[in-house]
């Protein structure tokens, strides 16, 4: 006749059942840990890699450059003085003004200080003391 006492699945084990369930953590541990160790050294080197690369925009390739034998032909523009960035509002068409002084939701349209002067727009003298 059958037992009616439950045995517990502890008592029943194997002893291999133990050592098994032990290799095969001990396994993921080391995976784990060797996948950590590959993933830091990837992230390093790029890393290293973008911190020691000369910056974009001083890198010139020669494909790039084009000769020009004339210093006064058009491909060669020639600036006497920066050009100043400034904004004029939609709302105000008497004046121009920096970046600072615009109202937040003010519709603001970019454009150069000649270029503004040439639409008969003023300096803020908020903006630009003299």
């Amino acid at each position: 006749m059958a037992s009616l006492q439950a045995r517990s699945p502890l008592r029943s084990a194997h002893p291999l059942f133990f050592v098994n369930k032990f290799l095969s953590f001990a396994a993921f541990a080391l995976l784990l840990g060797i996948g950590w160790i590959a993933l830091s050294y990837l992230k390093s080197d790029v890393i290293d890699r973008w911190r020691s690369a000369p910056p974009q925009s001083t890198t010139v390739s020669k494909a790039a450059t084009v000769p020009v034998n004339d210093v006064n032909s058009p491909e060669v523009k020639q600036l006497a003085a920066p050009v100043r960035l400034v904004y004029s509002c939609a709302s105000d068409g008497e004046f121009y003004h920096g970046s600072t002084h615009l109202p937040g939701r003010c519709e603001r349209t970019a454009l150069s200080e000649e270029a503004a002067i040439q639409r008969g727009l003023k300096r803020c003298k908020v903006c630009f003391p003299d």
